[in-house]
C-alpha cells in the first residue's frame, strides 16, 4: 500500500505529461523530447554496466545522429549509422593512450553499439507512429498499460509456473497469458476511444502480439538490472524507478507496431 501511494501521484503527472507532448508537440519538438528521454534512459544503462572512463559525449552524438535520422528526410538511418561507426572508431583510434583504456576498448564500443541498438534506434519508432498520428501512439500504451495490468493481477493471484527465473522471478506464465487476452480486448476497446482507420479483428489481433511482445521486452531489460545488482535503473521517477524502467516495454513494441501498421494492416 506504502509503494502504491508512492506511485499514484508520479504516475498521474505521468498521463498527463504523456497526453499533452503526443497529442500538441509537433514532430520536430517531440523529437527532440524523446532524445532527451532516450539519453537518460541511456545514461541508466550504462551505469548498470558499470564501464571505466566511458566516452558519454559520443554515445549522445550518435544518438542525435539516429535523432536526425528519423527526424529528417535529408539523412537516412544507413547514412546515420555509417557516419556514426567512423567518428566512434577515430575516436578510439585517437584516445586510446593507455593499456588500461585498451584493456576496455572493446567493452566501451560494445556498449556504445548496444545503446545504439537497444535504445535509439527502437524507440526513436515512437516519434513514427506519432508521424502516422497521435491516436496510433495511445494505442500502443494503452494496450501496454492493459496488458501489464492483467499480467499484475492473475500473475499476483494464479501465477505457479515461472517462466524468466532469473530476469524476472515474479512473472509467470499464467500472467503472460493473461498479457495477451486483456491486451487482446484492450484493441478493440482502444480503437473506440482513439479512432484509427483499422478493422475491430485487426485491432485485436495486433494488441495481442503486443501483449505478448511487452512481456519479453520488460525480462529483457530485467537482466540488466539482475547483472549489476539493482531492482531499479534509477530513481528519477518516485515509486517507479527509472526513465529506462518505464519504457522497457516500447523497446520491443514501438517497432513492432510500426511495422504490423505497415505490412499487416494494409
Amino acid at each position: 500500500m506504502k509503494d502504491l501511494r508512492r506511485r499514484l501521484p508520479t504516475t498521474a503527472v505521468l498521463i498527463v505529461f504523456a497526453y499533452v507532448t503526443i497529442r500538441f508537440l509537433p514532430p520536430l519538438y517531440f523529437s527532440a523530447l524523446l532524445y532527451l528521454l532516450i539519453s537518460l534512459a541511456a545514461w541508466e544503462l550504462i551505469r548498470l554496466t558499470r564501464p571505466q572512463n566511458f566516452p558519454w559525449p559520443l554515445v549522445l552524438a550518435n544518438g542525435l545522429l539516429v535523432a536526425l535520422a528519423f527526424t529528417f528526410a535529408w539523412i537516412d538511418l544507413i547514412q546515420a549509422l555509417s557516419a556514426g561507426l567512423v567518428a566512434s572508431g577515430l575516436f578510439f583510434l585517437f584516445t586510446i593512450r593507455t593499456k588500461e583504456r585498451l584493456d576496455q576498448f572493446a567493452r566501451d564500443w560494445g556498449m556504445l553499439s548496444l545503446t545504439i541498438i537497444y535504445l535509439y534506434i527502437p524507440l526513436y519508432f515512437l516519434l513514427e507512429l506519432k508521424k502516422l498520428g497521435a491516436n496510433y501512439l495511445f494505442f500502443l500504451i494503452f494496450v501496454i498499460a492493459v496488458g501489464d495490468s492483467g499480467a499484475y493481477f492473475v500473475g499476483s493471484v494464479l501465477g505457479k509456473h515461472k517462466i524468466y527465473p532469473v530476469a524476472s522471478p515474479k512473472k509467470s506464465l499464467e500472467g503472460l497469458i493473461a498479457a495477451i487476452f486483456t491486451a487482446a480486448l484492450s484493441g478493440w476497446l482502444a480503437v473506440l476511444l482513439f479512432p484509427i482507420t483499422v478493422g475491430k479483428s485487426t485491432a485485436i489481433f495486433t494488441a495481442a502480439v503486443i501483449g505478448l511482445f511487452s512481456q519479453l521486452s520488460d525480462p529483457v531489460e530485467s537482466l540488466f538490472k539482475r547483472a549489476a545488482g539493482k531492482k531499479d535503473s534509477g530513481s528519477l521517477l518516485p515509486g517507479h524507478g527509472g526513465i529506462l524502467d518505464r519504457v522497457d516495454s516500447y523497446i520491443f513494441c514501438a517497432p513492432l507496431l510500426f511495422y504490423l501498421i505497415r505490412f499487416f494492416w494494409k
